[in-house]
């Protein structure tokens, strides 16, 4: 970004205040950008972390005096022609109860929030720490361009939403950014080995960047819906009424060591998953059947230089943090499968995901453009995923989430020592990035709100499963946890960390409770 440099009488006009200035729609009804009259605010990193950012910039259950968007004016969403999957943007006028963010030095009535999430975490790490080295050229990445000339009119009611020709490669369908702050499902350090997009994070370069703790997000193993009623029919029987129910009671289960084996490829058939003398496979009900013979095992995963990646290789194979942790299997490619080999297909965010999961449990390749679906003969496949739980809570897609070691991934497994798939987020800038005015100060309100866990429960509402409540749970480093370690969904916060009083965030940290002897009627739950 360039610094807007003001003289004397034009910032003292500022600094009183101006009359609010509306957006503006053009002729056609598309919205115009007044870049005179708005902060423009660029976000790149966390796909999974999509919908939390959506619902803090824009949502009207967030507390008034931390919105940082006027509810009582219109707020446009624009998304690309790929789903909004990849690139979005959110533009508002600034929330006048919020007390931060009244009479801001750049006097600019409006607000555009840029949210990158192609690429994953790794773009909310490396391009910060070449910004903070000074490579300009490295630390830019492409944006959504949400000029009206490559966007629609908005529609909808509430968010109104614009969609936008994008393409990385076509000049005037994206925009060229260093991006202000960045957001990872894991803290920067573990972007190395086949975490690594671009160039490994070296440890010493961590201290090149303010990095904030954002709270936890519980993370989950999904399974095509096909694929988690064959299970169900293996562990409760055919023909139980568990299968195709979804309460927690009824969820199936995989063991750790069970999900490892499939992540690091020692499973190349579901026939592998023994069920006494007989296998997954043939114990399944002809409706649940994959469409090939092999039984091939199919992964949806991410690209590396995901967090969401990431955090599965922390979380059950202890990589990166082991030197003698084996790494996720690669993606396949082409591979046959008539080949003896697990399926990989590494996507590049949440939301291609998952359309890898829909379009293999449906055996078709029409859902969307994240993912080519090419094992269509003989119909569904048999597939598991990665995902945060703030997806598919209302279970418009085809698939489910599993409990792994017996245990649902809700809020309160977490909260009490209980479900171990969750990460710390983090956001971080660089300590000497160039701002415009105020737009620092707009950037540290986004990430205090984004943390306090008055505000994570409004977000929470949207994460509500039929097995609980699941999503993000704020940090015992920033906020209090509840008397004797209760939890309570109306102010969730963990009390468990992977920071300590005097070390930051680090994830390959087992977690720990955070300072117990300094808390008033402090504890962590035995049951």
């Amino acid at each position: 970004m360039k610094k807007l440099i003001l003289g004397a009488a034009v910032s003292a006009a500022l600094l009183a205040g101006t009359a609010q200035a509306a957006i503006t729609l053009d002729g056609a009804g598309k919205v115009v950008v007044t870049p005179a009259d708005t902060y423009e605010i660029y976000l790149s990193g966390a796909s999974a972390a999509l919908d939390y950012i959506e619902h803090l910039a824009t949502s009207t259950s967030v507390i008034a005096a931390d919105r940082m968007c006027d509810s009582t004016q219109p707020i446009y969403k624009f998304k690309d022609n790929g789903g909004g999957k990849d690139q979005n943007a959110y533009y508002c006028t600034l929330n006048p109860l919020n007390p931060q963010l009244v009479g801001l030095a750049g006097g600019k009535a409006n607000l555009l929030i840029y949210k990158r999430s192609v690429g994953g975490s790794a773009k909310g790490v490396a391009p910060l720490i070449d910004d903070a080295k000074g490579n300009n050229a490295a630390a830019h990445v492409e944006f959504l361009n949400v000029d009206p000339s490559v966007c629609t009119a908005p529609t909808g009611t509430g968010l109104l939403t614009s969609t936008c020709t994008y393409s990385p490669t076509t000049a005037g369908q994206f925009k060229s950014e260093i991006p202000d702050f960045g957001i990872s499902d894991v803290d920067p350090e573990q972007f190395r080995g086949v975490n690594t997009s671009g160039t490994a994070v070296n440890p010493s370069d961590v201290g090149l960047l303010n990095v904030e703790s954002a709270g936890g997000q519980v993370f989950g193993i999904g399974a095509t819906l096909k694929l988690r009623n064959a299970l169900q029919e293996a562990q409760f029987g055919v023909g139980n009424a568990c299968v195709g129910a979804e309460s927690e009671a009824c969820m199936p289960s995989l063991t750790r060591d069970q999900v490892a084996s499939i992540m690091t490829g020692k499973l190349d058939s579901w026939k592998d998953l023994k069920v006494g003398a007989s296998d997954l496979y043939t114990l399944a009900s002809a409706a649940y059947k994959p469409g090939n013979a092999n039984a091939r095992v199919h992964i949806c995963t991410r690209t590396d230089g995901s967090g969401t990646k990431a955090q599965m290789g922390i979380n059950f194979l202890n990589y990166p943090c082991a030197t003698a942790a084996t790494a996720p299997k690669a993606d396949t490619g082409t591979l046959g499968e008539v080949i003896a080999s697990a399926q990989v297909h590494a996507m590049s965010s949440a939301g291609n995901l998952s359309e890898c999961l829909r379009e293999l449990d449906a055996g078709v390749n029409t859902i969307g453009t994240g993912f080519n679906n090419t094992y269509t003969t003989g119909g569904a496949r048999w597939a598991i995923g990665l995902q945060g739980l703030e997806k598919n809570a209302n279970q418009a897609e085809d698939w489910r989430f599993i409990k792994i070691d017996g245990i649902a991934p809700t809020l309160e497994n977490v909260a009490k020592g209980k479900y171990h798939d969750w990460a710390e987020l983090t956001f971080q800038y660089s300590k000497t990035h160039v701002w415009d005015l105020s737009e620092d100060l707009i950037v540290k309100e986004f990430i205090k709100a984004a943390s306090n866990p008055n505000v994570i429960v409004s977000l929470n509402q949207t994460n509500i499963h039929p097995f609980g409540d699941s999503g993000f749970l704020a940090s015992p480093k920033n906020f209090t946890p509840t008397a004797n370690g209760t939890f309570a969904s109306s102010y969730p916060v963990n009390p468990y960390s992977h920071a300590t009083t005097s070390q930051g965030v680090n994830n390959c940290r087992i977690p720990a409770a955070y300072d117990l002897p300094n808390a008033t009627n402090a504890g962590i739950q035995l049951q």
